[in-house]
């Protein structure tokens, strides 16, 4: 298996999967719905988010794997990598943090 395919498609799948989630947080929250669904589907509402979050991870993981072309890993490519997970990352913390803090 290509090294480079699998880290820029788990970078891609993280970056998803960390948005989904800090969207999610603030849907369930707001959403009775949704937060029932979770909570009787899974057994409870956090482990519901967690599973649903692992399979967007996976699926996003897995078709970024099958498009992905490159086989190079530049400079330019890790600083991307590198940057697209920094961001997806804060970017789920403000999601998140904005809402409770809103919401206090």
């Amino acid at each position: 298996m290509d090294k480079i395919k699998v880290a820029v498609s788990s970078v891609v799948g993280y970056a998803s999967a960390a948005l989904f989630n800090g969207i999610l947080v603030v849907t369930k929250e707001t959403n009775t719905g949704v937060f029932n669904w979770l909570k009787t589907t899974f057994g409870h509402h956090w482990i519901g988010q967690g599973i649903l979050t692992i399979l967007v991870f996976a699926l996003v993981t897995l078709i970024t794997m099958s498009l992905y072309k490159g086989n190079e890993l530049t400079d330019k490519l890790s600083a991307k990598l590198i940057i697209t997970t920094v961001v997806s990352t804060l970017l789920s913390i403000f999601i998140i943090a904005s809402f409770y803090i809103t919401h206090l």
